[in-house]
């Protein structure tokens, strides 16, 4: 069964605009030294001290829906101010979606651990394009979205829904159980910075696996 998720910004039917668009700037010196600034504050901002780990973390809820049900995963990120600047200053942000289907082995079993059953994994990207004017969201094999408003950029790019099929799986579902976790890079650069890409990296948040019970 494909996947299902919410859609809040608007596809735009402009697919890998950024590319061709970022070829462009790039060879200007004035959006070179634009950007290179805007790494330096970003690192300024990193220096800070951390938000506290209650404060950046995944939300997970499992909804049933016939011969299947849907993971809805949220993350939550204390500094969205700070992110919406980054982007409005030239830099790309990423989130990493992880959900897996597993079983639970009958006690006699537990040793073996739990079965993988499927996994699921979105990886997104946000930025801002100076000349649509607006917030872009990618995503592999879709579309792009843009939208103007930031809150709707955060509700769009920290939160997806995954649906897992159900079907065939008899006794089997009451042991049934979604675990699920989120990777955020606050930075992420395209060349020619992408050496600076290495104190991005440093900044990055995993957060710990959650588990919920499948209706």
């Amino acid at each position: 069964m494909k996947s299902r998720r919410s859609t809040l910004c608007r596809s735009s039917s402009t697919a890998g605009s950024r590319r061709s668009s970022g070829r462009h700037l790039a060879a200007r010196p004035g959006w070179l030294l634009a950007r290179g600034l805007a790494v330096l504050g970003f690192l300024a901002l990193a220096a800070l001290p951390s938000p506290p780990a209650d404060a950046q973390v995944i939300e997970l809820s499992v909804a049933p829906g016939g011969q299947s049900f849907t993971a809805a995963m949220s993350f939550r990120w204390a500094s969205t101010d700070a992110l919406i600047e980054s982007l409005r200053r030239g830099l790309e942000s990423r989130i990493t979606f992880t959900a897996r289907l597993y079983e639970r082995r009958r006690p006699a079993f537990a040793f073996a651990g739990d079965r993988l059953v499927s996994e699921r994994t979105v990886v997104r990207s946000a930025f801002w394009d100076f000349l649509g004017q607006a917030f872009v969201l990618e995503e592999e094999g879709r579309p792009q979205k843009t939208c103007t408003d930031p809150e709707e950029l955060v509700r769009g790019f920290f939160s997806v829904e995954e649906a897992f099929s159900a079907a065939g799986a008899g006794a089997a579902r009451g042991r049934l159980y979604v675990a699920a976790r989120a990777r955020f890079e606050p930075v992420r650069l395209m060349p020619p910075l992408t050496l600076v890409g290495l104190a991005g990296a440093a900044a990055s948040v995993t957060t710990p696996w959650v588990h919920r019970e499948a209706p």
